[in-house]
């Protein structure tokens, strides 16, 4: 072989060697941006989460309690569990009915559930009547992943259809545009869910 040939040969098993390291490289970063891209899934996966485990019960005695049972469905634990639940009339008339912020102090770990129970005074609805308007209840729940060291919020968007010629009728979830009615209802109430006292 000559010098010129044995140099070409050279050249191109350089180009080679670079081109096959360079797509060896680019292969292993892009092993490694899906490999973390599915840790990250994966742990977002097992944070804890809330869901309401049955239609919220509502009694009509003295009073108007509204009880609702949640579930802890994640992998994780959930600990400093607290919730602000507003009751206001679907007309979006006057203040809220109901205000109240509440805090438990027991990790609600995995398929553990946990009750929140709102009274409503007489004086606001008189649970008496044979017809009562329906109401807006919204519950803003936040909590942390003790393992991930993060902290969550979850807003649970509920209407409470009141009471029509005696008969209790059913609580449902808000449809998308009534939110938006709701977020401008809270703005002018100057109720803000991600400020707790």
């Amino acid at each position: 072989m000559s010098k010129i040939s044995n140099g070409r040969f050279m050249k191109w098993s350089s180009v080679i060697a670079t081109l096959s390291t360079t797509v060896l490289a680019l292969t292993a970063l892009i092993t490694v941006f899906l490999t973390v891209t599915a840790w990250k899934v994966q742990q977002d996966a097992s944070r804890p989460y809330f869901v309401l485990i049955e239609s919220p019960k509502v009694e009509l005695g003295n009073e108007l309690s509204l009880e609702l049972k949640f579930n802890n469905v994640g992998m994780h634990p959930a600990v400093n569990l607290s919730s602000e639940t507003i009751v206001f009339d679907d007309r979006f008339a006057g203040k809220p009915i109901h205000h109240d912020e509440s805090a438990i102090v027991n990790e609600i770990s995995k398929d553990a559930s946990s009750s929140l129970v709102m009274t409503i005074p007489s004086d606001e609805i008189n649970p008496q009547q044979l017809n009562i308007n329906a109401y807006y209840v919204v519950v803003d729940l936040q909590y942390a992943d003790p393992i991930l060291n993060k902290s969550y919020s979850q807003t649970i968007y509920m209407k409470w259809n009141g009471v029509q010629e005696g008969k209790l009728q059913p609580t449902v979830h808000v449809k998308v545009e009534e939110k938006s009615k709701i977020l401008d209802y809270f703005q002018k109430q100057g109720i803000d869910l991600n400020t707790r006292s």
